[in-house]
């Protein structure tokens, strides 16, 4: 492999809120980086100038993975054999993992996902965690680690799990823990299993007690860390501290405490002052605003963290905070030349789309609140076949997304892509 460079490389696509969260905390971090996509590195970045590591945020698994396509994963692949880092999040975990029928992966790692039934799905907030002597973390009390997760999926270890090194596993549930809508702080046990009767899937938090947190693993001459704990949340300084101490060691700096503060990483979108003066985009946030103030007058939607919404079973609540975080995000900022000119093309279509997505997306979740009182809708689809129809209009089948809201993202993903690339050239 050519002279690694200093600078890590974060891939873009598919990461939407994930992305914008895990820049923002590079950013804060001081850490070198640049934003590239897909395209950069199927045309062969990665070995014209290979970077100190690779970063790969959450998302969607498989929608990165065709992002890349088959001639990107094995440049990724390459990059990696000849000595390079893969540090992936979540869904840039997932993609790291052995490929499962129909959703192609790196295999860098010879383990799996764990099977649906077999894993707590939709749990998220911050779990007690035990680390491993062999990351030696600067931190006092390895074994009481606060980690965030948010709807993680779950390791399958393999035969050959001689190949893998487990640096931080699951313990306890923290005091902020979900088993999908459920806060576990304020539900008994002997309940606990009527709800799961309820939804019909797991919900108890002991099927991770033990279970791989953040793994490493050797592949060629390269390695990867791979973590479905995001360390890049706001305001959660020990995962930051664990994110420093991976990315420093990466550049092969020393770790040092007077040159990182964990309370630095901070993300307030419900206090959020806009930068820029963009009419449509404004215009947007204005209807997100008031859409998530009736969502929560309804006890549908309400604030979870400063940066995150929570949501009752079954609402899109992701998707509307993916879009609201975007949105924001656009607007946080003043755009160079290039992501003005991109804007300036786009933002008629976004304009209308916007439009259409607000008014019905106020008639569904309306719709919605009724359907809930008469029966129990789930993430994969309503109670009601006509809201589900118009579910399906709004944000697509689950799981992935499209509809109204794949025109919108795609146009605030490419603007956001733009606006970073633009930052990188003056930082």
């Amino acid at each position: 492999m050519k002279q690694q460079n200093k600078t890590f490389y974060m891939l873009w696509d598919e990461s939407h809120l994930w992305g914008v969260m895990l820049a923002r905390s590079l950013k804060s971090l001081r850490v070198p980086f640049q934003v590239i996509d897909s395209k950069a590195v199927k045309s062969g970045l990665l070995d014209a100038n290979p970077p100190a590591g690779l970063l790969v945020p959450g998302g969607w698994a498989r929608l990165k993975a065709l992002s890349l396509s088959e001639q990107g994963l094995d440049n990724i692949r390459t990059y990696v054999r000849q000595g390079g880092t893969y540090i992936g999040f979540c869904g840039g975990a997932g993609m790291a993992l052995e490929a499962a029928p129909h959703a192609p992966c790196l295999e860098l790692c010879p383990w799996g996902r764990k099977p649906f039934n077999e894993r707590l799905p939709n749990f998220s907030g911050h779990v007690y965690c035990k680390a491993s002597p062999e990351l030696k973390l600067p931190v006092q009390d390895k074994d009481s680690l606060m980690l965030p997760v948010w709807w993680p999926s779950q390791f399958q270890p393999s035969k050959t799990s001689d190949r893998v090194q487990v640096l931080i596993t699951y313990s306890t549930p923290g005091p902020d823990f979900w088993s999908s809508d459920l806060n576990l702080s304020q539900i008994s046990g002997q309940d606990l299993s009527r709800w799961e009767s309820i939804y019909g899937i797991n919900l108890n938090p002991q099927l991770i007690n033990g279970e791989p947190c953040l793994i490493k693993g050797v592949y060629g001459q390269g390695q990867y860390y791979l973590s479905y704990s995001h360390l890049e949340t706001p305001e959660s300084n020990q995962a930051n501290t664990v994110l420093y101490h991976l990315l420093a060691k990466t550049l092969g700096n020393t770790y040092s405490q007077s040159c990182f503060k964990p309370d630095q990483i901070f993300w307030d979108l419900k206090n959020f002052i806009p930068m820029w003066n963009n009419t449509v985009l404004l215009k947007a946030k204005k209807g997100m605003d008031h859409a998530i103030k009736i969502s929560q007058s309804q006890f549908l939607l309400f604030w979870r963290t400063p940066w995150l919404l929570g949501w009752r079973r079954g609402v899109p609540g992701s998707p509307i905070n993916f879009l609201y975080a975007m949105i924001c995000q656009a607007l946080s900022t003043l755009p160079g030349p290039d992501a003005e000119l991109y804007w300036e093309q786009c933002q008629q279509e976004f304009s209308s789309a916007m439009n259409t997505f607000l008014d019905q997306l106020l008639d569904y979740l309306s719709h919605e609140r009724l359907a809930m009182a008469l029966a129990p809708s789930s993430p994969e689809c309503s109670s009601n076949k006509e809201l589900q129809e118009q579910k399906i209009i709004l944000f697509g089948k689950f799981p992935g997304y499209g509809g109204l809201y794949k025109k919108l993202i795609k146009s605030l993903d490419g603007f956001i892509f733009r606006q970073l690339q633009e930052e990188d050239r003056t930082r």
